[in-house]
């Protein structure tokens, strides 16, 4: 995975920097890959509720939104077995619950996103955004210019796996931007 990536979103102590009761569940589910488990807690680091998925064609697990009110102002984080950045879902749900911070964990990393000072847009504006994103004809001839570049493949270790990875970073990054949303990532090995 070329190096410039990480460095670009890296603040290590700003993504770690959590209560050791979420970076002890975030270490404990980061390398499961055959489900999605989360987590919702406090700021002080209390859980207040945990979830897993079950595979039906995709890994997602749902918030039930009876656990929205509870859940308003606290710390989401679960893992992606895919080992990529936040999906469509995780971003709508931060926005519906007004989270404090959404957090995923892979096998080689973690990421965070928060508010901005504004809060969070609405789903629907994330939703455009994110879709505008996938469909832009610049984002998708850069991601095909890093698959091509003989580089990208002499520094991969899963050239498929780590194209996922570049590509959710970067459309986090996009979507990020525009609502003035705080997104970081880390590397496990930093911390």
């Amino acid at each position: 995975m070329p190096q410039e990536l990480w460095d670009l979103n890296m603040t290590t102590s700003q993504v770690f920097s959590r209560h050791p009761n979420i970076i002890l569940f975030e270490n404990e589910i980061k390398g499961i890959n055959d489900r999605e488990f989360a987590g919702i807690f406090t700021v002080q680091g209390k859980s207040l509720h945990r979830y897993s998925s079950q595979y039906n064609g995709i890994f997602c697990v749902k918030i039930p939104d009876e656990d929205r009110l509870d859940s308003q102002y606290q710390i989401l984080t679960h893992n992606h077995p895919s080992n990529t950045s936040f999906s469509l879902p995780d971003l709508e749900t931060a926005s519906r619950f007004n989270l404090t911070e959404v957090r995923v964990v892979g096998e080689t990393g973690v990421f965070s996103m928060k508010p901005s000072r504004d809060g969070w847009p609405e789903p629907n504006l994330i939703e455009r955004r994110y879709e505008e994103i996938n469909y832009d004809p610049e984002f998708n001839t850069h991601i095909n210019g890093i698959w091509l570049d003989p580089e990208f493949h002499g520094q991969a270790k899963n050239p498929y796996k780590d194209l996922l990875w570049i590509r959710s970073d970067l459309r986090c990054r996009l979507v990020a931007e525009p609502f003035g949303l705080i997104y970081r990532g880390a590397r496990w090995e930093t911390v």
